[in-house]
This record gives C-alpha cells, structure tokens and sequence, in this order.
C-alpha cells in the first residue's frame, strides 16, 4: 500500500461519510468572523485588528486540539495498525487530514480579514500573513509534535519528557523513588504525555503570535514580527520533515494508542469526589448516584476537559487584571470559545463510555434523576471554569455590561443544551 493509495482510500470514505460538502464549514466560520470583524471595526483599525485576531486564535486553537484525532484517536486507528500497511503511508494519510483541516481554518480566517482590506490593504497582508504561519502550525508543526509526543510513549521515554517540561517551567524536581521488591507505578500516565505535549507546543505557537498584536495594527511590536513568524513558520516544516523521517513507527503507535484507549476505559480506578462535588452532591438529591459516575468517568476519559478549564479560566482571570483598552474580543473568543466546548461535554455526557443505557438502566434511579445529574455535571463545570472568572473579569472593565450580557447569553446556551435530551 503506497500513501497515494491510502490517501485516495481515506478520501473517498471521507466524501461517502460526509453530509455536507467541506468548503460549507470554512465558508459559514469565514463569513461569521467578517460579520463580527466589520462590526468592531467602528471603533478603528486597532478594534478590527483585535476581533480578529482573538476570532482567529479561537479557530486555530480548535484546529490544534484536532490534530491528535486525526492521526491516532481516531475510530479507525486500531483497524489501520493491524493492516499491513508501513508507516511511512500512514503518516502521510495522517499529515494530509491534518493539513486539509489546517487550509479549512485558514480559508475562514483569510475571509475574516475582509473588512480589514477594505480599510488598510498593507496591515490585510500582515493578517493574512499571520493567518498563513498558525496554519502551517497547525499543519505541520503540531502533527510533528504529535508524533513524537506517541513515539515518546512507545518507546518509553514519556516520563523523562514531562520531567523535563517541568524542570523548564521551573517546578522542583520530584524525589527519585526508594529501592523496593515491588517496581513502583509509573509517575506519569501516558495519556497526560499524549495531550500535554501538543498542548504545550500550542500554547507556545500562540504566545508568539500575541507579541504581534501591535505590528498587526500598524504599531510596534514586542519583538520582531517578521522574525517571529518566520521562526514559526520553519519550525513547522522542520518538525514535519523529521516526523516524517521516522514515520516507520507510526504502525506501532496506532497499535499502541489503540491498546491504551482500551486500557483506559478497562481499568478500575475509583477515586473520592473532591469537595466541589461533595458539595454538587448535597444540592441535587437523589441524582447524586447518577451524578458521581458521571463525575469519575468524565475525569478518567476526558481529562482535556479540566485543561481547557483550566486555561479559559486562567485566560479570564488575565484579562480581569489587565484590563485592556478593548477587552471585548478577547472575553468573546474565551467565552465564545468555552461555551461551544461546553455544547461538546453536553453530547459527551449522553454517549458512550459515559451513559451506557442497558447499564444506567438498573441503577436505582428514576430517568429524571440521570437528567438532573448530567446537566449538573455541565452546569459545575461551567460555573467553576468559565461563568466566575469570565464575570471577574466583565465587572473589572470599565462598562461591563456588555460582557455580563455575552457571559448570561452562553450560560443559558450551556443550560439548554445540558439539559436537551439529545
């Protein structure tokens, strides 16, 4: 099997299960962003500049956590390790999905710009420019971060990768385990290695790209714009060309991911309910059994749920202590950002491995009870997340009338979707 033939295969079974045509999607987000970009524009080419950028930011930051499903948590990965195919066409079918969700989320951010040409055709170019290296992140330098972060885990060397992620964050160094005849369990779990690294090369690709935020509007920028995303934009084609180089393991982590996924789902791991849900727990009554087995299984097997949390919380809590001239854009892209997560958790909530019908079936609850505990799972999740910081944050601005409104409008949006049947 060559990977032009399993690019062809993986192409049409795309087309066969697609509904809608791709280009819908890129289209619909494009034209949505230029709606909002246009209307911020009243206030300048720095307001329009913002709205896209935190627009754009919102769009690419999807585009990164996605590059994991489609290279190894996909529903086909354990079908793909057992064929005998080599690696080096499965990274290619791999980097070929990541780099086609890449032009889709530059297509609607290149859309965006619209209003900005119309305005100044010069700083056009420089959003599109900005616009053109998040996508060659999202494209090939996180594929390449990808693949490594698995090979990490294949070949063992996870531990001592986080390890020294933490040296560099500056956290102490943890104690070597004492000699015993039992060998100790490992410290960290694979899956943390599996997420954490392409989140942290991330999070990285859009903290450069804030230091040119001024050069964007025309202004100054902390560091060398052009330097910046040139950097950037080598990175992504360094990491891609030496994934590439060591595609031959790509059977071996699929196989691998695959045997862990179910690993994860097999193993028992009961834990006690931290005090914030000790105190969900008094307040809903009768849901609460239903409640704590959707709070253990939630945290075993969507742990990114509590990472992004905790970054839309730290985002919020950021914006409130600066205080920006137009902090505007930045609470509609987390908030906005957020509350669409929250809509994925609320489908999550109701499908497998989390609600297992036959089995909730002889818990002894009434249907109503498994309702009230979901939307209570979703409801806590959002207010300790998103709702409080994102209102410390509108309250510190100063007319915060506008944020309190947007954060009333995706609190009701979060609500109704927690508590849809579907």
């Amino acid at each position: 099997m060559t990977s032009r033939a399993l690019i062809r295969w993986a192409e049409l079974h795309e087309r066969r299960a697609r509904t809608v045509p791709a280009i819908v999607a890129p289209l619909v987000g494009g034209g949505v962003l230029a709606a909002w970009v246009w209307w911020r524009s009243s206030g300048g080419i720095a307001a329009a500049s913002h709205a896209w950028l935190a627009g754009a930011m919102v769009a690419y930051a999807v585009a990164f956590m996605r590059v994991p499903f489609h290279i190894y948590w996909r529903g086909d990965a354990a079908l793909l390790a057992q064929l005998p195919i080599e690696g080096r066409p499965l990274f290619d079918a791999a980097l070929v999905r990541c780099v086609r969700g890449a032009a889709a989320t530059a297509i609607a951010a290149v859309i965006g710009i619209a209003p900005i040409a119309l305005l100044d055709g010069r700083l056009a170019a420089r959003h599109a420019a900005v616009a053109a290296v998040l996508a060659a992140a999202a494209g090939l330098l996180l594929p390449g971060v990808t693949v490594g972060a698995a090979a990490l885990v294949v070949q063992g060397g996870a531990e001592r990768a986080l390890r020294a992620a933490t040296a560099l964050g500056g956290a102490p160094a943890r104690a070597a385990p004492q000699a015993s005849a039992v060998p100790p369990a490992p410290a960290t779990s694979p899956a943390a290695t599996l997420g954490a690294l392409p989140g942290f090369a991330a999070t990285l690709v859009l903290a450069a790209v804030l230091l040119t935020v001024p050069w964007l509007s025309g202004g100054e920028s902390h560091a060398p714009a052009p330097v910046v995303l040139g950097a950037l934009g080598a990175a992504s084609v360094v990491a891609a060309v030496a994934a590439r180089a060591g595609a031959a393991i790509m059977g071996r982590i699929l196989r691998d991911v695959s045997a862990l996924d179910r690993q994860r789902l097999a193993a028992l791991e009961i834990r006690p309910p931290t005090r914030i849900e000790r105190l969900v727990e008094r307040l809903i009554g009768e849901a609460r059994l239903g409640y704590r087995k959707d709070a253990q299984l939630m945290r075993r097997r969507f742990p990114m749920a509590f990472a992004l949390g905790a970054l839309a919380f730290g985002v919020l809590v950021i914006v409130g202590l600066a205080q920006p001239s137009d902090p505007t854009p930045w609470l509609a892209a987390v908030i906005g950002g957020a509350a669409s997560y929250g809509l994925v958790l609320a489908r999550r909530l109701r499908r497998p491995p989390i609600e297992l019908a036959r089995l909730s079936a002889t818990l002894p609850l009434a249907p109503g009870a498994l309702a009230r505990a979901k939307l209570a799972w979703l409801l806590g999740w959002w207010m300790v997340f998103v709702a409080v910081p994102a209102v410390f944050a509108a309250l510190r601005q100063p007319e915060p009338v506008s944020g309190v409104a947007l954060i009333a409008g995706a609190t009701i949006l979060v609500i109704v979707a927690g508590a849809s049947p579907r």
